[in-house]
């Protein structure tokens, strides 16, 4: 092994290589300026960008680091859910479940139809839009499906 300072093409380094799935020595390909560009796994042969074995500013980091209070986490809150849920229940209302078309993506459906859709349940069409397309709310939220719409008359 070289120290950093004394990198240049042809010399060993080790790198993250995805294909090995491991880190592993390589030979240094390229080089730009000071930096390691592109490298060649020793192990498996493959040439790839230079994946330092410990990427800079994460030595002494934990690998599964805590979100701090106040971060998103991307799903819907509790308040969101339930607010989807009795807004679909107000909308359902004096509906008789029984008489929704199954969903399938060569049915055809129209605005105010229920539908039993496979995966999210009991569902009613709010809107379409031209030329295949429901917009549906179901208890989880709204979604868009797609399907044959029916003909104007």
């Amino acid at each position: 092994m070289v120290t950093k300072n004394e990198l240049t093409a042809g010399s060993d380094v080790e790198s993250r290589c995805l294909k090995c799935k491991q880190i592993t020595n390589h030979i240094i390909v390229a080089m730009v300026g000071e930096k390691v560009a592109k490298v060649q796994c020793n192990v498996c042969g493959g040439r790839h960008n230079y994946r330092p074995a410990e990427p800079a500013g994460t030595a002494g980091v934990p690998k599964t680091a805590k979100k701090g209070k106040g971060q998103a986490t991307g799903g819907r809150s509790a308040r969101q859910t339930k607010a989807a849920a009795d807004h679909f229940a107000e909308m359902v209302a004096g509906r008789d479940p029984a008489l929704a078309k199954a969903y399938a993506v060569t049915a055809t459906f129209k605005q105010g139809d229920l539908l039993d859709h496979a995966f999210f349940g009991l569902g009613l069409v709010v809107a379409t839009t031209q030329p295949n397309k429901i917009e549906v709310i179901f208890r989880e939220g709204g979604k868009i499906l797609i399907c044959v719409l029916e003909k104007p008359k």
